[in-house]
């Protein structure tokens, strides 16, 4: 398992470095640039110059690149934004815990009401319940966060006035946020649950077990849930990955203070040092899930981590 770790740890390497690379050229191939943006149209050259030189931005693209591939690498430094006069390190420490906050909980709600969904809608096919719930899965999966959330506030927080527009500041401004960045992934979750259960129900080995005078309630808990598990499995590795990224767009939306938001002020006033961390942040979190899933699976299924060793 150690040998394992380490080859998917060196392989993130050239991942993490060709991500950082991408973003950073074409971070710079968007019109306009953060000093004409911060400066104004009417700002003389020897101003755009000036701040140009300060922030290192008249070098060479690739001088700019080594340098800050060697500020993080020997300093951990990843610099400093433009526009807010901050290291981006200590923006993420303050940002990055509420985006986490809101991704766990979407993710949290989407297995609470997704997993069981799934599960009930194939132990009962083709059943009034299963219509009914795959129906609703379909809803969800084509309605994007950035319909869906606006909706929410004008039923829920408008008309009703149950619960508050925007903010993070009590469990209840969390409802809202949570809701909507969890629905698609408790659908996709319910729809793949419901597959990969359907498929486990149908193997030898459970008619088998039945046969043998196991209850089918008891085959399902004891052997069905756990294999079909597997292939769901990978679907909530990459869907923490999505709701931290999804979270971008309600953030915007809600008002929530987490490195979404940020980002997408980042984006239009072209704060370089800003988007290329919080991208780095967003990558290194998706191979670090992966890799978390990967593990997983050997805990689960004993076949994969005899594979794994052998490998």
């Amino acid at each position: 398992m150690l040998t394992f770790l380490l080859k998917r740890l060196a392989l993130a390497v050239p991942t993490l470095i060709a991500i950082s690379f991408l973003v950073f050229i074409v971070a710079r191939l968007a019109p306009a640039s953060p000093v004409e943006i911060l400066l104004g149209e009417k700002a003389t050259p020897e101003a755009v110059a000036r701040l140009n030189h300060e922030y290192g931005l008249d070098k060479p693209w690739l001088v700019q690149y080594a340098d800050y591939v060697w500020n993080i690498v020997a300093h951990g430094d990843f610099g400093r934004s433009f526009s807010r006069s901050q290291s981006v390190s200590e923006m993420i420490g303050r940002d990055f815990p509420v985006t986490a906050q809101l991704a766990m909980t979407a993710l949290l709600f989407a297995m609470l009401v997704g997993l069981p969904v799934g599960a009930l809608a194939a132990l009962y096919h083709n059943s009034w319940f299963d219509r009914a719930a795959m129906a609703v899965v379909v809803a969800l999966v084509s309605v994007p966060s950035i319909v869906l959330g606006p909706l929410l506030v004008l039923l829920f927080a408008l008309r009703l006035g149950w619960l508050p527009v925007s903010g993070w500041d009590t469990p209840v401004h969390t409802l809202l946020p949570t809701v909507t960045l969890g629905a698609r992934s408790a659908a996709l979750l319910a729809r793949f649950m419901r597959s990969s259960l359907l498929d486990v129900l149908r193997q030898d080995y459970l008619r088998t077990a039945i046969a043998k005078g196991l209850s089918r309630g008891r085959a399902v808990w004891r052997h069905a849930l756990k294999n079909a598990f597997l292939p769901v499995l990978t679907v909530l590795g990459t869907n923490f990955g999505a709701l931290l990224t999804g979270s971008f767009v309600v953030e915007t939306i809600f008002q929530v203070p987490g490195i979404g938001y940020e980002s997408i002020n980042s984006i239009t006033k072209r704060d370089y040092p800003v988007i290329q961390g919080m991208t780095l942040l967003v990558a290194i979190i998706f191979i670090l899930v992966n890799l978390g899933v990967d593990i997983l699976y050997g805990v689960i299924d004993p076949r994969v981590r005899s594979q794994e060793e052998r490998a």
